[in-house]
């Protein structure tokens, strides 16, 4: 065999081993970092990372931890598992006291011996075995305190429909709802040369009510600034616009009125004075001044700046003549 081909097989050979032995140290040097999942605020996330803090971890993947929340440690088949338990305020009332503390704790009870602070489980309401919830509150009675309950029926909540085909006003009934029922939770506090007092502290549900559904009449009516309004009819009209500085300059309308916004100066023959109107893009007015060019369908609006004026300049707009 001519020597230069054993030569080019040899070169070929400790190349090849030269390349398994690197791919080998390089998968061996660049081993992914163990994989986190962190849960918190109704999310989950996952990071790799080599930190074993848990804090440390968090904070590397730019998630606040509060000084009073608790992260706990678990472990699932996907790898380390990090849950950010959040605290919550809680309200401890006692008599006619209350004291507000913050909690990470998931039970009443434990919340309680968290804060240090002592109870009898039969005379905490809710039941020391409660989940904790954001501002609950946590009643401790006193000797003396009683604690009481009845049901009772629930408002009907009704479910309105807007109908342009029946008249503003009226209604009309399209399902009959059905009350709920709650249960009434009261206690009644002893204090020293005071008569008893019986407050309310909870309401628990017991079933839920069925909503009624009514159709609500909103003809011939309009959505204005300040709710909706019925009108009796519409009409089209040019707009222009003008300030105090414009006509007499007096400050006065023709009809001895302050000029201000809202002013409109009408053709009383179309709009008489002191009518109540909106138009769209300008709101509620009322018909208080005319001139000499404000002939049928042309409208005059009072503008507070001049500058405001000009950028209205003239358009078209409905006019919604109000009943009220």
């Amino acid at each position: 065999m001519p020597k230069n081909v054993t030569v080019f097989r040899r070169t070929i050979l400790i190349a090849i081993m030269f390349v398994i032995l690197f791919s080998g140290h390089t998968h061996l040097g660049l081993a992914e970092a163990p994989v986190t999942i962190l849960k918190f605020d109704g999310t989950e996330r996952t990071v790799t990372t080599e930190i074993s803090d848990p804090h440390a971890v968090f904070k590397e993947a730019g998630i606040a931890v509060g000084q009073a929340d608790r992260i706990e440690e678990k472990t699932s088949g996907r790898g380390k598992v990090l849950v950010l338990k959040r605290a919550v305020p809680v309200i401890v009332v006692r008599g006619d006291s209350q004291q507000k503390f913050f909690t990470n704790k998931d039970t009443v009870g434990e919340a309680l011996k968290e804060l240090n602070i002592r109870f009898n489980k039969k005379r905490v309401y809710p039941a020391a075995d409660t989940p904790v919830t954001a501002n609950v509150e946590i009643h401790i009675l006193n000797k003396g305190d009683t604690l009481s309950s009845v049901e009772a029926d629930s408002e009907i909540p009704v479910k309105y429909i807007d109908d342009e085909n029946i008249p503003y006003g009226q209604e009309q009934l399209v399902e009959q709802g059905k009350a709920g029922k709650v249960k009434v939770v009261k206690k009644s506090v002893v204090s020293t040369g005071k008569a008893p007092k019986e407050v309310e502290i909870a309401r628990e549900v017991l079933a839920d009510p069925k909503y009624s559904v009514i159709r609500r009449g909103i003809g011939m009516s309009v959505e204005t600034p300040e709710g909706r309004k019925k009108y009796s009819r519409i009409i089209t009209a040019e707009a222009s616009a003008y300030t105090v500085h414009c006509g007499t300059g007096t400050g006065l309308t023709s009809i001895g009125l302050v000029a201000a916004r809202g002013i409109v100066a009408v053709d009383p023959r179309v709009i008489p004075y002191y009518t109540k109107m909106y138009i769209p893009g300008y709101g509620i007015a009322i018909a208080g001044d005319t001139g000499g060019a404000i002939r049928g369908n042309r409208v005059d609006l009072f503008m507070d700046s001049y500058e405001e004026a000009i950028n209205w300049g003239r358009r078209n707009v409905e006019v919604y003549i109000l009943e009220e």
